[in-house]
């Protein structure tokens, strides 16, 4: 009988197992370019999620020559020589580009006349009134940060280190995740799945809340109704706007170059898709099965009969840009600025056109170089798309049209860090803001659409959801 009950909890066990193996494919697309735990190319994780990276190693893909891009000195001067490569900024005019006054830094909060822009770059120059003011940087008094949820999901550093290292414009921060400094600490960071409050939160205090996932896969919010002042989000709305890539041009009036090659030449196959989570809420699967009905589409990974395994991913990605001309770069939702590695990496970043599913038509644009993607909402039907994969694929100079944005500008280091801590500094001579319901601007009327289509659901107001 004791045998028998040993078997029995062993089976019990396994099958648990399975199940949770089961569900974590069916929650995250696990497909994708293999690196080093400690260097994957985006970004750390937080579960299966990548989290945008802020260490300064992104891809540079048209870039042999870093330094000659960003320069060698602070994360700023990086930032500023994009923008004005024949001109060094001082302090006044870094806080008044993008607002009206230093006291008053309308560019760097949420601010609608912004937004066509996500206000990073204004948060990189912004120098707060007390750090102006001050003779010296060390009489700045230190602003502490606590991550709630521990500094090991964020792979940075402890204490000054972190600001100090990316040689930001504003460092006199310090990053801690000791709870026991929860009433003193100036800002207290949260992660989506531990969201819920310990306290009431101190006057003084800002509480940020981070979330990367898509609205579909992160827990609800209706416990936290006037509570958190920012959020930070890959939403272009977010108080600190955390994409999964930035492309910044080097000269916002150069849109496009000459290419010195033919992005279609020896290719012979058409579409290609890297996929392992064969579910998603907007019917992805489903779209691609009918595409492949009037073009060739090859799927990898667990949901197609093709293999190109993870441990591999190099190989497949040399595949991707020697043998095809389309990439499906399909989000696994359709929710408001939900745009991640799929599109920028696996696509912008090897000689594709990628194909989205996933954000708006307007938010593709907004965080693309122009004329480099095809929305699916641009077609009545998956039978549509592929007449115009197939006109493209016939016309080598209309295919190429779709490359002219490269060289043109990088994908940029976002410094979450370094913005986090002037914005930290800067709370203080501004009024509190706070979000009155949480749950209905994260997940409110018309952010997730299901497998609708956006262009049967005119958006009229720059706001997503106003929420303030």
């Amino acid at each position: 009988m004791r045998f028998h009950f040993r078997k029995v909890v062993t089976y019990a066990l396994t099958g648990f197992g399975l199940l949770l193996i089961v569900f974590n494919v069916y929650h995250h697309d696990l497909w994708g370019p293999i690196y080093q735990h400690q260097d994957p190319p985006w970004g750390l994780r937080i579960g299966k999620r990548p989290v945008p990276r802020d260490d300064g190693k992104r891809f540079h893909s048209h870039i042999k020559d870093r330094d000659k891009l960003f320069g060698k000195n602070s994360a700023v001067e990086k930032i500023n020589h994009v923008f004005k490569p024949n001109k060094s900024l001082n302090h006044e005019e870094l806080g008044n580009t993008f607002g009206r006054t230093i006291d008053a830094p309308r560019g760097i909060w949420l601010e609608w006349d912004h937004y066509s822009d996500d206000r990073i770059v204004a948060q990189m120059r912004h120098r707060p009134k007390s750090l102006l003011e001050a003779e010296k940087e060390e009489d700045v008094p230190l602003k502490t940060i606590l991550l709630y949820h521990g500094v090991g999901h964020w792979n940075i550093r402890r204490g000054q280190e972190q600001f100090k290292h990316q040689k930001c414009p504003v460092n006199r921060c310090t990053v801690t995740d000791d709870r026991s400094l929860g009433r003193e600490a100036d800002a207290v960071m949260l992660h989506h799945s531990g969201a819920r409050p310990w306290t009431k939160r101190p006057p003084h205090q800002v509480w940020i809340l981070y979330m990367l996932e898509s609205p579909y896969h992160t827990p609800g919010l209706q416990a936290v109704k006037d509570v958190f002042n920012w959020t930070a989000t890959y939403r272009h709305d977010s108080t600190i706007v955390a994409p999964y890539e930035k492309f910044v041009p080097f000269d916002p009036a150069v849109q496009t170059i000459p290419q010195n090659k033919s992005y279609a030449s020896g290719k012979t196959k058409k579409v290609a898709w890297f996929v392992s989570n064969c579910g998603g809420r907007n019917g992805r699967r489903e779209y691609a099965s009918e595409l492949s009905k009037h073009i060739s589409v090859d799927i990898y990974g667990a949901c197609g009969p093709l293999k190109c395994p993870r441990h591999n991913s190099k190989k497949c990605f040399d595949m991707l840009d020697k043998d095809y001309k389309f990439y499906l770069a399909f989000e696994n939702s359709n929710c408001r600025d939900y745009i991640t590695e799929k599109f920028f990496v696996n696509g912008l970043q090897h000689d594709v056109i990628p194909i989205v599913m996933g954000a708006a038509p307007e938010d593709y644009r907004r965080a693309a170089p122009p004329h480099s993607f095809i929305h699916v909402d641009e077609f009545e039907s998956p039978k549509a798309l592929a007449e115009y994969l197939h006109k493209l694929d016939q016309d080598d100079d209309l295919f190429n049209e779709y490359f002219k944005w490269k060289g043109t500008g990088s994908f940029v280091n976002t410094f979450f860090w370094c913005r986090l801590c002037a914005m930290v500094h800067e709370s203080q001579n501004n009024q509190p803001m706070i979000y009155k319901d949480l749950e209905r601007w994260w997940r409110g009327p018309g952010v997730c659409i299901g497998q609708e289509k956006w262009r049967d659901r005119p958006r009229t107001s720059k706001v997503i959801i106003d929420n303030y």
